[in-house]
């Protein structure tokens, strides 16, 4: 052998180490990440079914359900699009809000350092991104929070479809407009939600287009029986601890992935419901319930908090039992309408012929005929439906420049707090020149990121191959 083919030998085989030592090491990483059961902790299998009726899924809706393929006939489950490429072909101009998870971060889901970045830029950057044991940290997660999809991108409508199974919803929180939801979460395998609990403690279904994600979720029946603390005001289960050598305090926060039961030995006595919701799945998550999610792959999901007639009652008793926490008692009142009698029932609320009346109100009105009361008795009419035609709009077109508009209406609230001599809470500002000048920054650069959003959005609707 001459001493340059054995120099090629020697090279094959060293890039043969280099790749199964990346592809090795990128493994183990998953691997040690994804949750298994774990010693003291209760792990609960979360149901799964193939088929299941919405009325079935929703009484008494108390428990997840994941539900296999339910999403298999949307366009986005196609192969050419279920993928980032597609979504930053598609959206790619769109701004989309990034942050990185931190272990050290009290607040919602532990996601910190959020900063607007265009969806092209985020999938050439980060989704193709591997996850590194010495670099947690810096995975970059995106999510719709600045602006929901309907603003982000509206002609995502057309591939990314509303469930059959969430297809009647109420008018959450008042209206069936909902600009700021579904909420779209994509990143790269490793990155994760912390436990936390929605707003108004209101129930939510998650769709997956591609990649796999894995829930933890804590019940409301038992947080609320063995957690103490804010959690349900905050999101966050959190307490504070005393370093026993130096006598530091310092705030913890709970994580599901990753428990630490000297901390939280109150986790062993709950239930931790536990699956996996991948490509073409949707999952169901109950009132109340506390949640994690661990992208064990490449993902994208869209997720909605939204009400069924059949979950009044859960609803209802969840919201009674958390003391009307989370501002549940707004959800239940704006749900129904103002239909129903919310202040006689925060009065009664220890008298379970309160609860009962209310109910039984809620399900009578108005708000509930309207969002297919009759049609989850009957198990009729539910399919994949157009977010715009949920939305009550008389087409796409109508639907995108209307919701294009919303983000100027919201600007010039913006403009109006921001150059206002009293802050949000009415108080007189009290700021030195250079408080004023960093708020200032801070102000211009909203201008800049809603007008940009503004003409991507409006660029939308007349998408030529989408017309309706």
């Amino acid at each position: 052998m001459g001493a340059s083919t054995l120099a090629n030998w020697l090279v094959v085989l060293f890039m043969g180490i280099l790749f199964y030592y990346v592809v090795a090491e990128s493994y183990l990483f998953i691997d040690a990440m994804t949750a298994r059961p774990q010693a003291g902790l209760n792990i609960v299998p979360i149901k799964v079914v193939d088929d299941i009726t919405p009325l079935d899924l929703y009484s008494p809706g108390d428990v997840p359900v994941i539900i296999k393929g339910a999403l298999n006939r949307h366009p986005l489950m196609q192969s050419n699009k279920n993928n980032p490429e597609y979504i930053a072909k598609l959206c790619g101009d769109a701004l989309i809000d990034t942050v990185i998870y931190s272990n050290n971060y009290t607040g919602w889901a532990g996601h910190k350092d959020e900063k607007l970045m265009r969806v092209d830029k985020f999938v050439r950057d980060h989704m193709s991104k591997k996850a590194a044991s010495s670099d947690t940290d810096e995975l970059r997660y995106a999510h719709s929070h600045t602006f929901g999809m309907p603003l982000l991108c509206p002609v995502l409508q057309h591939d990314l479809l509303v469930p059959a199974v969430a297809s009647k919803p109420l008018a959450s929180l008042g209206g069936f407009w909902n600009l700021g939801q579904p909420t779209i979460f994509m990143g790269p395998a490793g990155t994760r939600s912390e436990l936390h609990m929605d707003m108004y403690l209101l129930p939510f279904w998650l769709s997956v287009y591609f990649g796999s994600k894995k829930f933890r979720i804590i019940l409301f029946e038992d947080s609320s029986q063995h957690f103490e603390g804010d959690f349900m005001e905050s999101g966050r289960l959190r307490k504070t601890v005393k370093n026993p050598t130096t006598g530091q305090e310092r705030e913890v926060s709970f994580e599901v992935w990753s428990p630490n039961l000297n901390y939280f030995p109150e986790a062993s006595k709950v239930r931790i419901y536990e699956g996996d919701v991948n490509a073409g799945d949707v999952i169901y998550v109950p009132s109340g319930a506390l949640h994690g999610i661990f992208n064990t792959e490449d993902s994208l999901g869209a997720t909605e908090n939204s009400m069924f007639v059949p979950l009044a009652k859960h609803y209802t008793e969840v919201c009674v039992k958390s003391n009307f926490a989370n501002s549940c008692d707004e959800g239940l009142d704006k749900t129904f309408l103002s239909a129903c009698d919310v202040e006689y029932l925060k009065n009664h609320s220890m008298e379970s012929e309160a609860v009962e009346t209310f109910v039984d109100c809620a399900v009578k009105s108005h708000a509930s005929r309207i969002s297919g009361r009759d049609a989850f008795l009957k198990n009729e009419g539910f399919h994949d439906a157009y977010l715009y035609k949920n939305h009550l709009r008389p087409s796409y077109k109508v639907w995108c420049e209307q919701n294009c508009e919303q983000i100027m209406v919201e600007l010039k609230d913006i403009e109006k707090e921001a150059l206002s001599d009293t802050d949000v809470w009415g108080k007189l500002r009290k700021e030195t020149p250079k408080e004023y000048k960093h708020r200032m920054v801070r102000f211009r650069r909203q201008v800049d990121a809603y007008t940009y959003q503004y003409n991507v959005c409006k660029a939308q609707c007349n998408y030529p191959s989408q017309r309706q």
